[in-house]
């Protein structure tokens, strides 16, 4: 009970979900600096392999018991490799300004400015959000009036039983 906490929102096959989600964390967040600074384009390649490598593990597995949750954690990830891909980018935009005075890096990368590319990002990091808020309160309401409607039956049911019974009272059995 004490460590509840710690699964209770994963199905009970996957009680130990938790786990790879802090492997996931520690991989993205420490072991990619052991990667030697010079090699930062390494850096972002790993971490766009991992972010795109766990919300397809997350489909195939289904650890969690709501499926909000998992419309959630999808919806992280899928923001995060698109964070990733476009600072992957970037670096390679100023690579390419950088090693190639001459050269326009809109040949190459098909954009000659590289705010395009941070307002593309500016538009993700919010426009994601606000459509996982749309999708979440969509089914929600979906789901109270589901919940509204359970309860309409089971009240009319449970009338119909107390009338009834009130009948059966009324009615002095025979053998």
């Amino acid at each position: 009970r004490a460590t509840a906490f710690l699964h209770r929102e994963y199905t009970t096959k996957l009680y130990w979900w938790d786990a790879v989600e802090l492997a996931r964390r520690l991989v993205l967040t420490g072991f990619v600096l052991l990667i030697p600074e010079k090699y930062g384009f390494l850096r972002l390649v790993v971490a766009t392999v991992v972010c795109t490598t766990y919300p397809l593990i997350l489909t195939v597995a289904r650890p969690y018991k709501r499926v909000e949750d998992h419309v959630l954690a999808v919806t992280t990830s899928i923001l995060l490799i698109l964070l990733f891909l476009c600072a992957g980018w970037s670096t390679i935009f100023l690579g390419i300004q950088e090693r190639y005075q001459g050269a326009d890096p809109a040949d190459v990368m098909g954009f000659g400015n590289l705010n395009h590319l941070v307002n593309a990002m500016i538009a993700v990091v919010f426009g994601l959000p606000i459509l996982l808020l749309a999708y979440l309160t969509y089914t929600g309401s979906i789901e109270a009036k589901r919940q509204r409607e359970q309860e309409r039956v089971l009240e009319e049911t449970n009338r119909a039983l107390a009338d009834a019974a009130l009948e059966m009272e009324g009615e002095q059995c025979t053998f």
